[in-house]
């Protein structure tokens, strides 16, 4: 994946954080995970008895949204700690 490319260690734990929250809101199972030059191909069952797998590339711009939304999801906007929010009034 290019997505760590140039970085002194990889974020794995956030990305497959995030792979992992959107394959548990769609219920998906049986999951298959191969990283690739072009970013993470995510193979998975939409019924757990189903024979057939969906294949789908995840671009590095994929992943990076799939990242943004995670991270807002931890720390929304209206946390006072979080980098986006305005600076509390005294």
């Amino acid at each position: 994946m290019r997505l760590f490319a140039g970085l002194g260690h990889s974020d794995y734990q956030d990305v497959l954080r995030a792979i992992g929250f959107l394959c548990d809101q769609n219920d998906w199972s049986n999951l298959r995970l191969i990283e690739c030059e072009e970013g993470l191909i995510l193979q998975y069952k939409e019924h757990p008895q189903g024979r057939d797998f969906t294949t789908y590339l995840y671009s590095d711009e994929d992943l990076q949204t799939l990242l943004r939304e995670a991270y807002h999801r931890r720390n929304p906007p209206q946390n006072p700690f979080h980098p986006n929010s305005a600076p509390a009034k005294r």
